[in-house]
C-alpha cells in the first residue's frame, strides 16, 4: 500500500477532526503536547454538579454544601488526570518504539493520542494499546486499597470531610476507564488489540482493520440499544449518556471505515 497515501489519510483524520480544532494547549508530558477540548468543560461541570448535588449528599448526609462542592470538583479533576495518565501510558510505550505522538487531546468522552505513524507490527500495537488500560487498572487498584484502609481504620477522616469517598471515586472511575477502553471497537484500545490479533493471523493489516471496524460498529449498535433500554426503564440520564457514547463510537468507526476504504481505491 502506498505509504504517502496512508500518511495523507491519517493526516486528514488528525487535522480535520473537531476534536483537534476546538482544543487549547495546556502543557507537555514526555515531550508530547497536551490539549483539552472545549467539550471536556461540560463533562467537568456535569461530574462536579452531579456528585455535589445528588450522590454525595445521599452517601454522606449532613455536611455543609461547600464540602459537597469541593469534593465534587476534586473528583472532576481526578477524572481529568485519570484520562490523561491513561493516554500518557500509550505515549511512554510508543516512545520506546521511537514513535512520538503529535498530541494528546482530552475531550468529553475520554482522550485520544494522535499518532503520525501507523503501527503494523501486531505485538508492538498490542503492547502500546494495553498500556493505557494497565495504567488505569493500577491507579484503580491503588485507590481502592487506600479507600479500604481509610474506610476500615477511619484514618485522616473527619466527620466534615470524608476523604475515603474521593479514593473510592478514583478507584471506580479508573476501573471504568480501563474497561471501557478495552471494548473491541476501533479505534479504542480493545479495537486495536483485536485488529492486531486479526492482522497476526491473516497477515493483512488493512483487511484486519476493516474487519475490526465492522465488529466495532455492531458492538456500538448493541450499546445504543442497551442505553435506550436503560433510559426507558431505569435511569434516563445514564441511558442518554450511554447512547451518546454509542453514537460517538459509531461516528468514529464510520469515519475510520471510510478513510481506510480509500486506501484500497
Amino acid at each position: 500500500m502506498n505509504d504517502n497515501k496512508t500518511e495523507e489519510v491519517r493526516s486528514t483524520i488528525n487535522k480535520e477532526s473537531w476534536i483537534s480544532r476546538y482544543s487549547i494547549f495546556v502543557g507537555r508530558i514526555n515531550e508530547v503536547p497536551i490539549y483539552i477540548n472545549f467539550s471536556f468543560a461540560f463533562v467537568f461541570i456535569l461530574i462536579a454538579w452531579t456528585l455535589s448535588s445528588t450522590i454525595l449528599p445521599t452517601i454522606y448526609p449532613g455536611l455543609v454544601q461547600s464540602t459537597y462542592i469541593i469534593i465534587g470538583i476534586v473528583c472532576a479533576f481526578i477524572s481529568l488526570f485519570s484520562i490523561l495518565l491513561h493516554e500518557v501510558g500509550h505515549s511512554i510505550i510508543a516512545s520506546n518504539y521511537g514513535i512520538k505522538f503529535q498530541k494528546i487531546v482530552l475531550f468529553a468522552l475520554g482522550g485520544i493520542a494522535l499518532n503520525p505513524i501507523e503501527i503494523t507490527v501486531p505485538k508492538k500495537e498490542i503492547r502500546m494499546a494495553f498500556a493505557g488500560p494497565l495504567i488505569s487498572f493500577i491507579i484503580s487498584g491503588l485507590s481502592l486499597i487506600l479507600w479500604f484502609i481509610f474506610f476500615q481504620n477511619r484514618m485522616f477522616i473527619t466527620q466534615n470531610f470524608p476523604i475515603d469517598g474521593i479514593f473510592f471515586y478514583s478507584g471506580m472511575i479508573n476501573l471504568v476507564i480501563g474497561l471501557f477502553n478495552l471494548l473491541p471497537v476501533f479505534p479504542c484500545d480493545g479495537g486495536r488489540i483485536l485488529r492486531s490479533f486479526l492482522s497476526y493471523y491473516t497477515h493483512d493489516h488493512f483487511k484486519a482493520t476493516i474487519a475490526t471496524i465492522k465488529i466495532g460498529m455492531i458492538i456500538s449498535l448493541c450499546i445504543l440499544v442497551i442505553g435506550a433500554a436503560i433510559a426507558l426503564k431505569f435511569s434516563f440520564v445514564s441511558g442518554i449518556w450511554l447512547m451518546l457514547v454509542a453514537f460517538f463510537l459509531m461516528r468514529v468507526s464510520k469515519l475510520n471505515y471510510n478513510q481506510y476504504q480509500d486506501l484500497y481505491s
